[in-house]
């Protein structure tokens, strides 16, 4: 309403305007219409040869009055016209060059105002990361198993960190233990035993107690120092994702491999760490698990027709050189174990 009421008070001059001369003109056509019927009259049979002059004379003047009248009208109206455009012109660009000089001002501010606070988070993480680093170096960061009855020691630095064990403790108060099997983000941290057979720590927990959740447990045909070609640990799919439970993440979620690419065997001599290299499903009578003791040297001659089954397309080279531990767990398919097979990558005494 508000532009409405502007646009009739800026054109109300205007239109008063046209409507003069729009009456005007009517009267001066009238005026014609009036000369036209007064000329035609003077042609008639009793009209003197003079009348008939003076009347063709005032039909040209008044016509070429009309003509001057209709000329001036339009003349009027350009012009106006003609003014109210430069006025527009004058004024709305005034308005955009005001409104790019404006815009452009904060533009910078803004450019100039954000690298300024970015270069200040910079400087800031920095400093934060030199104190972390100087403040790890001077003091080691600690390792938490998830197990009771272990004993918690500063991480040794190296190329890679791993969990101090004190496996002699442990191993004297339970002689079947062989070591400690760590996932380095430590969703794994587990002792590993070793019985007769590969029944007893699937019920008995490492203390020897009955328990749903069984043990960890290496086979019973493989080496206890983890020195043969392929050994393979076993361990109960817990639904609360303890135990081996957290290993179906690596086929839930490819992306998850990223971040979890290493596990390590804990030894009293020695310290493993392992590169995940494939992991699959594979049925209870698979060959893999044939590939123990001194038939595993077969497997890691050719790990190709092994490697056909994975979920994880792996360049990762196994030769016949290679130490392989195979991490071996049930599923929802009473015929399927689920296992995750890593290489030996890098060992360090302990």
């Amino acid at each position: 309403m508000l532009s409405v009421k502007g646009f009739n008070e800026k054109h109300r001059a205007t239109a008063a305007v046209t409507t003069f001369f729009a009456l005007l003109l009517i009267v001066i056509l009238s005026a014609l219409f009036s000369v036209a019927i007064f000329v035609c009259s003077l042609f008639g049979k009793n009209t003197s040869t003079g009348k008939r002059v003076a009347g063709i004379v005032l039909a040209g003047v008044l016509l070429c009055t009309a003509i001057f009248a209709a000329q001036r009208l339009v003349g009027f109206q350009t012009t106006k016209s003609g003014n109210e455009t430069a006025e527009t012109s004058t004024t709305e660009p005034a308005e955009t060059e005001e409104a790019s000089t404006a815009e452009p001002a904060e533009a910078v501010e803004a450019s100039t105002a954000e690298p300024a606070q970015d270069a200040e988070v910079v400087a800031d993480a920095t400093k934060q990361d030199v104190a972390e680093t100087a403040a790890q170096e001077k003091e080691p960061s600690a390792e938490q198993p998830s197990n009771e009855g272990t004993t918690t020691a500063t991480t040794q630095k190296k190329s890679w960190d791993t969990a101090d064990i004190e496996l002699d403790k442990l191993m004297e108060a339970y002689p079947e233990m062989v070591g400690w099997v760590y996932f380095e983000d430590g969703h794994i941290s587990y002792p590993i035993m070793q019985a007769e057979n590969n029944e007893k720590y699937s019920k008995l927990d490492y203390t020897g107690e009955e328990a749903p959740t069984g043990a960890i447990f290496l086979d019973y045909r493989s080496a206890a120092d983890f020195t043969d070609a392929n050994s393979i640990v076993y361990g109960h799919n817990m639904k609360d994702g303890t135990m081996f439970g957290s290993l179906r993440e690596y086929r839930k979620d490819p992306a998850y491999y990223n971040d979890h690419m290493y596990f390590q065997i804990i030894t009293p001599n020695k310290a493993y760490r392992y590169l995940i290299f494939e992991y699959m499903d594979v049925p209870e009578t698979y060959v893999l698990y044939d590939y123990v003791s001194d038939a595993a040297l077969e497997f890691v001659k050719d790990a190709e027709p092994v490697r056909i089954k994975s979920y994880m397309d792996s360049e990762i080279p196994v030769n016949k050189d290679s130490k392989v531990v195979t991490l071996s767990t049930c599923t929802k398919k009473d015929d399927l174990q689920f296992v995750v097979l890593g290489v030996l990558v890098e060992e360090s005494d302990r």
